[in-house]
């Protein structure tokens, strides 16, 4: 599953849920952006994607029938406020921007929920290479 959206999933439904997995996740640099927002956050993995990088500065997932990538499944307050905060951070309005929102499968232990994720956009460096076991703080 995925679409693109301003603040709803499937069916105009609106999704409380992101998944992140690399500087929003609790123990990145980034995290004091969404912290004020969540209710509960677990681990998660995100199917169909996997996770790329150049090493140094953020990762960012691609399409990839088999992949999985590891993060945090976020259950957000006022999730319409955070997406704003959220997608302003992460330049999804910028003309050739580097992430774009997603409606995606999240699997959390057996179960596979939708959620929003940021994913690479048209700016992904062609030269990111693949990071191996799909998670960036390993």
């Amino acid at each position: 599953m995925e679409a693109r959206a301003p603040s709803h999933g499937p069916g105009d439904m609106m999704l409380d849920r992101i998944f992140v997995y690399g500087t929003l996740r609790p123990s990145g640099h980034a995290f004091h952006l969404v912290e004020p927002f969540i209710v509960r956050h677990c681990p998660a993995v995100l199917t169909g994607y996997m996770l790329v990088g150049e090493g140094h500065r953020y990762p960012w997932c691609v399409k990839s029938p088999r992949g999985e990538v590891a993060g945090e499944l976020l259950w957000l307050r006022n999730p319409e406020r955070a997406l704003r905060v959220l997608d302003d951070y992460e330049g999804v309005e910028d003309p050739e921007p580097e992430y774009v929102r997603v409606v995606a499968d999240v699997l959390i232990g057996n179960e596979i929920v939708p959620a929003w994720a940021y994913v690479g956009g048209p700016a992904v460096p062609g030269d990111a290479m693949v990071v191996e076991g799909g998670d960036w703080l390993v």
